[in-house]
């Protein structure tokens, strides 16, 4: 190969590499896939209205096709959006979904979740996932990942893959407790 290709080579696994990071745990243990999963608001630390629960969406679909079979989703219904209190619309699910039984709680916060600005206009996601057991309030797995797409990706689709990437980090398996 030719310096030349070589250099032309590294630099697009540079570029590559440097649109979208991951930072998981292992976790100290299985995560059941036949628990019963709650799904609640993420907290929407970004500029984003309804970003989190945009993002707990997308998280809830992309859980199931990663074979949780018992996924739920919480939101509850939020006042003001530019006032809420987005800790206690979490907090107020989780409460709900402990009560019906949930096994598995994903919670978490969304930091970005937006279009950058310039002339490509590029999509930007950053989310962090906490999985807990609600009884015990025992983190099971954390993990954090963002990336930014191409000028043609629209923001679901980059939020998509960010949430994709931290699920299938997560220490998932088959089997029961």
């Amino acid at each position: 190969m030719t310096p030349i290709r070589t250099l032309v080579l590294a630099l697009v696994v540079a570029l590559l590499a440097g649109c979208s990071t991951l930072i998981a745990e292992k976790g100290n243990r299985a995560i059941m896939k036949d628990q019963q999963f709650a799904v609640v608001p993420l907290l929407n630390l970004s500029e984003t209205p309804q970003a989190g629960d945009k993002a707990a969406s997308i998280l809830a679909a992309v859980l199931r096709a990663e074979g949780v079979t018992d996924v739920r989703l919480y939101l509850p219904p939020e006042g003001n959006l530019l006032t809420g209190d987005n800790q206690q619309r979490q907090s107020d699910a989780i409460a709900e979904a402990r009560a019906n039984g949930a096994q598995i709680i994903v919670a978490g916060t969304v930091e970005e979740w937006r279009y950058k600005a310039g002339q490509d206009n590029e999509p930007a996601v950053g989310v962090t996932l906490i999985v807990s057991e609600p009884g015990s309030r025992e983190m099971l797995w954390t993990g954090t990942a963002a990336q930014t797409g191409w000028g043609r990706d629209g923001l679901g689709t980059t939020g998509r893959d960010v949430l994709e990437d931290l699920v299938q980090s997560m220490p998932l398996t088959d089997g029961s407790n």
